[in-house]
């Protein structure tokens, strides 16, 4: 049995994998370092063990740079584009101050996109969109997805191989993902101060009431 992406807990097989923990914090520093400090995430249930490395990353990096990690702004969904919608309602509903969003998938952060652009919110500048996977969805939203692409192909063939490879029952590949940012993270708040995410929020939730 050979496990591809997602890991089935500690059973002995070999698996297949990106550095989960390790790329999210390549995702999550470039927002701060753009002056983004309501980093919103969007994750999937603890049973999908990639959703629990990427909250790792997102938590490291946070403490990293010396932000706190509010549970108001971690959500834990499912996987689909409406999954994306919902959560990003929720997050515009309950008025929490959030000024962009790592998203789990490519999935979410479309539904993310859809949603706040249904809202009249500008992506990048007001709400910069993140997300990890690797597909090729990135191309069908405007703005272009700043996202980290898994190497998937080349994942799917090192698969297939480990299962003829009778020598390796248990061998384990990490392979690197490579960090993408494309105009859904554009917008630079630079000095702008914390108020003015306060204030962003609070304009959201203010349309959305409307």
């Amino acid at each position: 049995m050979v496990a591809y992406d997602r890991m089935p807990g500690n059973l002995p097989v070999s698996k297949v994998l990106a550095n989960d923990f390790e790329k999210s914090y390549f995702m999550v520093e470039p927002l701060i370092r753009s002056g983004r400090k309501r980093i919103a995430h969007f994750r999937a249930p603890d049973y999908i063990s990639n959703a629990g490395e990427r909250y790792r990353g997102y938590q490291y990096t946070l403490s990293k740079f010396k932000l706190p990690c509010d549970p108001a702004l971690v959500i834990t969904t499912g996987l689909t584009i409406d999954d994306g919608q919902q959560a990003t309602e929720k997050l515009l509903t309950s008025q929490t101050p959030f000024d962009s969003i790592f998203a789990l998938t490519d999935t979410l952060a479309i539904g993310a996109m859809n949603y706040l652009r249904e809202q009249q919110v500008n992506i990048s500048q007001e709400v910069a969109i993140t997300s990890f996977s690797g597909t090729k969805l990135f191309t069908i939203v405007n703005p272009l997805l700043s996202t980290v692409e898994q190497p998937l192909n080349k994942m799917g063939k090192l698969a297939a191989d480990l299962i003829f490879d009778r020598a390796a029952p248990d061998k384990m590949i990490v392979l690197q993902a490579e960090l993408k940012l494309r105009e859904s993270t554009e917008g630079h708040l630079g000095a702008r101060s914390a108020q003015w995410t306060w204030c962003c929020a609070k304009h959201m939730a203010s349309r959305h009431s409307e």
